[in-house]
């Protein structure tokens, strides 16, 4: 799958590590990523976009529920 030219990415990132995902189209799929993160390794995690600016929200603490 192509990502076309000028189109949104999301990646999740740590506040804690040097961890920083693989670009998603989706926004949930960038969070699902920084969640899984922030579970398995009991770190703060969060969604950032292309200019790898956080995005407003987006923070993960660990054992956080899901928010719908």
């Amino acid at each position: 799958m192509s990502q076309a030219q000028g189109q949104l990415r999301y990646r999740g990132q740590c506040d804690d590590c040097s961890w920083t995902g693989r670009p998603f189209v989706r926004y949930g799929t960038a969070d699902t990523a920084a969640r899984d993160h922030a579970d398995a390794h009991r770190h703060t995690a969060f969604v950032a976009d292309q200019y790898d600016l956080r995005i407003v929200g987006s923070t993960v603490r660990p054992g956080e529920a899901r928010q719908h």
